[in-house]
């Protein structure tokens, strides 16, 4: 706590500030840590930046990945001529309850292990929040994007792998709600191994490396994938693709029966994506009438902005 002398009618006020209020006063570096690109933005005074520093995730993949995470914030500090009152992380890994140990991180493994809440904190310091990164982007939508206010929200994220985050009340704190690996429940039986280690995860099946395989395998760009129509097996590989997807949303429906789903991540804004038929495919799985006609599916709004009022949100309930 950080206690400030005002003078008020000729008497000395001890006016006391929380950990949040001291941080909207100052300026708040966030960095979206994704499996493909890192993204870095900050609030200034409580004010979302509406640019963001853009790198390759590749720089972390390399020995020293707690030295280059450093760096690349010091870095963006010193050009925003940034006060720093605080860091937000959005880690794409698990963390455990007191989250300083970061596991499953499998898109970046260098960062797995422990030791960079502290050093962080020592290095900058300033306070050094460590999130989720669906957590994070999750929090965002619910303060004041798509599902905003939303009692339960699953929000499951299609891009380089496959993130989810289950949020109930705005409390990012319920550890059997945020530890959650859905893109690693099994679906299939084909054998085909995931990046996690294990075999048929449907994150194998209908994650951003099942595009650039397709990709690959059709001489077509990722970015292409869903408009080219005259290639049938590519046609019939793309429908199986949104088809596990909806596998796995109609079998969160069943067990979390939610409020809502929140559907984000790079994939479903392709261009071409099928969304009404995934939704159609997630409806034809799921028990009617319900939870079939309780739960509402909607759709990211925030894009990278996200991280920055879930950041706000972390603050606000700190």
């Amino acid at each position: 706590m950080l206690s400030a002398d005002t003078e008020l009618s000729g008497e000395v006020v001890m006016v006391t500030l929380s950990p949040a209020e001291q941080s909207f006063n100052q300026d708040v570096i966030v960095l979206d840590v994704g499996g493909t690109h890192l993204r870095l933005g900050h609030l200034r005074a409580g004010i979302a930046s509406t640019r963001f520093e853009v790198q390759n995730s590749s720089i972390l993949r390399v020995d020293n990945a707690y030295d280059v995470l450093l760096e690349t914030i010091s870095s963006y500090a010193a050009n925003q001529q940034l006060q720093v009152a605080a860091v937000v992380l959005g880690i794409p890994g698990m963390l455990n309850k007191d989250k300083d140990i970061i596991s499953h991180c499998n898109n970046i493994p260098q960062l797995e292990g422990s030791g960079l809440h502290a050093m962080l904190t020592k290095s900058m310091r300033c306070r050094i929040i460590l999130e989720q990164d669906i957590m994070l982007q999750l929090l965002g939508e619910w303060r004041c994007g798509a599902a905003q206010a939303s009692p339960s929200v699953f929000g499951v994220y299609f891009g380089t792998g496959i993130g989810a985050a289950y949020l109930v009340d705005g409390n990012p704190q319920l550890q059997s709600a945020a530890g959650l690996q859905a893109g690693h429940i099994p679906l299939m039986a084909q054998g085909k191994r995931c990046v996690c280690g294990n075999t048929d995860c449907v994150e194998a099946y209908a994650c951003g490396h099942t595009l650039l395989e397709m990709a690959t395998a059709f001489d077509c760009s990722v970015e292409q994938l869903f408009k080219k129509n005259d290639n049938e097996q590519l046609k019939q590989q793309l429908d199986d693709f949104v088809r596990y997807q909806a596998y796995l949303l109609a079998t969160l429906v069943t067990l979390f029966v939610p409020d809502m789903i929140l559907i984000g991540g790079g994939i479903p804004k392709m261009d071409g994506y099928p969304r009404d038929k995934l939704i159609g495919y997630v409806q034809a799985h799921v028990q009617k009438p319900y939870p079939a006609q309780s739960v509402k599916f909607t759709w990211a709004s925030l894009d990278k902005s996200s991280t920055l009022y879930g950041a706000m949100a972390l603050l606000e309930a700190s």
